[in-house]
């Protein structure tokens, strides 16, 4: 029987990765170029650059690895790249979609953690949770805060950038929270759908100027790249919150970053910077109307055999000869 073959570049713990490795169906080999947390840079490249790849069927990733362009022009058998996470923009997805090569995500296995990690950023924002917690520490009580400071999700307007699968999840939350939600979307999005969530549709200009809370569920595309910048967020309510459990370049960072110094808005939630990891200086990691957080709003214990039987059930498909699912390319090289 000819198998095919399976090359594994990813950031994973042992454990995760044997569980991976468990699901692999009988037709695939898996050959492990790199599965280390702690990989160095020159690991890294060694694992890109290796001869392993020439052959290769398939490319399947995990993590925030840059996949070099050369490593794409090498594998010249590739049938499809598969990543176990949502994003693709560490990806040459350009290049591969020239070489006739699929690119696909993971098709929203993580959803569900997102959706409700950017709701505890709103909350958490919204209730003053980690000064709260840091005045707790040093011993002081309830007398201490400022009950200006401390608001309610109940009632406010959230405006939802990106009404897909997890901005849909998103919505469906916080109107379980009493919210009300508008959105904003270039794509065309089925009335079942907006009435599904309880949505109602406006121009990215009238939602950041009426949202309370604005947050962004889009891909990293040309289009998106540094969409809310300086002039955006000075559209915004000056009692406004932003969360971003997208991508870190969906936001111009110094422009937020003087938007929070200066009192444009009220507070940020984050999940996601640019670059990453970030630097310690940043000054989003050391405000105090900022919950930052290391990019973990799709880690979740319970979403990673969704994660593996997704990518193992999307080769299966291509090594019989069908179509994958969740395929990126269109969308970002049409």
């Amino acid at each position: 029987m000819v198998r095919g073959k399976v090359v594994f570049i990813a950031f994973v713990e042992p454990d995760f990765r044997d569980t991976f490795l468990a699901e692999c169906p009988s037709n695939l080999e898996v050959v492990m170029a790199l599965a280390d947390p702690k990989a160095s840079e020159k690991q890294i490249a060694e694992a890109f650059g290796s001869d392993q790849l020439r052959d290769a069927d398939f490319l399947v990733l995990f993590g925030r690895w840059r996949v070099p362009d050369e490593a794409v022009r090498r594998a010249n058998r590739l049938k499809l790249i598969q990543t176990l996470g949502q994003g693709t923009d560490h990806i040459p997805v350009r290049l591969a979609s020239e070489l006739g090569i699929p690119v696909a995500n993971s098709g929203g296995s993580n959803a569900i953690s997102v959706a409700e990690h950017t709701v505890l950023l709103m909350l958490a924002s919204l209730r003053n949770l980690l000064p709260s917690v840091e005045t707790l520490r040093r011993g002081k009580f309830t007398t201490d805060v400022d009950r200006r400071s401390y608001h309610q999700l109940y009632g406010k307007t959230v405006g939802i950038v990106g009404l897909g699968t997890i901005g849909r999840l998103v919505a469906k939350r916080v109107h379980a929270f009493g919210g009300k939600i508008i959105f904003f979307d270039k794509a065309v999005i089925p009335q079942s759908m907006i009435t599904d969530c309880q949505a109602c549709p406006a121009s990215l200009e009238e939602l950041l100027s009426t949202a309370d809370i604005v947050t962004l569920h889009v891909p990293l595309l040309e289009g998106t790249h540094k969409m809310i910048r300086w002039e955006q967020l000075t559209m915004m309510k000056p009692s406004a919150v932003l969360i971003n459990t997208s991508r870190g370049g969906a936001i111009d960072e110094a422009a937020l970053i003087r938007a929070l110094r200066e009192k444009i808005i009220a507070g940020a939630g984050i999940d996601v910077f640019d670059p990453e990891p970030p630097g310690r200086e940043n000054p989003l990691l050391r405000m105090d109307n900022v919950v930052a957080t290391p990019h973990i709003a799709g880690v979740a214990l319970e979403n990673w055999m969704f994660r593996v039987r997704t990518c193992w059930g999307n080769l299966q498909r291509v090594w019989e000869g069908k179509e994958p699912q969740n395929v990126v390319n269109a969308k970002i090289a049409p």
